[in-house]
């Protein structure tokens, strides 16, 4: 508990958080501490976390008549949270597909007979990123592929005519 407290006094000494003393007979907690400029939202959901940090936007004070209709406006906030939850879920199973899918591809790499270690790596680092400029970007950049896009169309051949391949080699 202690360490808990030591950080939150630095967050408060740098200006990031906030003590407040709430005062009622129906609460037991009298210290709460809030962030100060910042909004910390927790989407997680089963075995995902997701966090999203973000500044706290300016709320214009001079349109009173915004918040005159605070429960319609605390239900518009609790749908939209609902909303994201169910987002955050399918996002989850996404995530889950996606990984699945690069399973089998590393897996079928890996089974591949007909293929050098450097064509492997070639190829499982085309298929993890994003785009194929990407993939032959981080090949040149960070592992130095000798033969640059050369290189890179000569293993996509390799493995798109498996058949005409082994047939060429016999």
């Amino acid at each position: 508990m202690q360490g808990v407290l030591k950080h939150l006094k630095k967050l408060e000494s740098l200006g990031l958080a906030e003590e407040r003393t709430v005062r009622g007979p129906d609460l037991a907690v009298r210290k709460v501490y809030v962030a100060r400029g910042v909004r910390l939202r927790d989407f997680s959901t089963g075995d995902m976390t997701l966090v999203k940090l973000s500044e706290e936007p300016p709320i214009d004070t001079t349109d009173k008549g915004r918040f005159l209709n605070l429960e319609g406006l605390a239900e518009e906030t609790i749908l939209q949270r609902r909303r994201v939850k169910e987002h955050a879920r399918r996002l989850g199973r996404m995530i889950d597909d996606l990984v699945e899918n690069e399973t089998r591809v590393r897996s079928t790499l890996e089974q591949t007979k007909n293929l050098t270690d450097t064509e492997r790596l070639v190829l499982q680092v085309l298929f993890s990123e994003e785009t194929m400029e990407d993939g032959e970007r981080v090949l040149l950049d960070e592992f130095g592929l000798k033969g640059g896009t050369d290189s890179v169309a000569r293993v996509l051949s390799k493995v798109r005519h498996p058949v005409r391949n082994s047939r060429t080699r016999a």
